[in-house]
């Protein structure tokens, strides 16, 4: 990513660290489940304004983001966050922002 991106250019440097630290996470279940983690999580602890810059750029060929990242904001993009967070479950995940004790949701 370069600084050509303008004022948003380091915001959007920031997004995708972050959630790529979410796809490592969630790399080491099964793809499903995985996939819809990452929309879980982005959908219950990242603001409108974050994840529209990140879909922003994911629009824009979404340089820098691990393959499972981009699916899983193509996911969420896909389908509202209740309707992921219910295939989640039934894919055997855990949503994190329903589980018992999460401050989201």
């Amino acid at each position: 990513m370069s600084g050509a991106e303008g004022t948003h250019g380091g915001e959007a440097e920031r997004l995708v660290i972050m959630v790529n630290q979410v796809s490592q996470f969630f790399e080491s279940q099964a793809h499903e489940p995985g996939v819809l983690g990452i929309a879980d999580h982005v959908a219950a602890f990242w603001t409108p304004r974050m994840r529209e810059m990140i879909f922003h750029h994911l629009d824009a060929g979404g340089e820098g983001l691990r393959p499972l990242a981009k699916e899983g904001l193509e996911s969420l993009r896909a389908r509202p966050p209740k309707a992921a967070r219910k295939r989640l479950q039934a894919a055997g995940g855990i949503s994190v922002g329903t589980e018992r004790g999460s401050d989201a949701g």
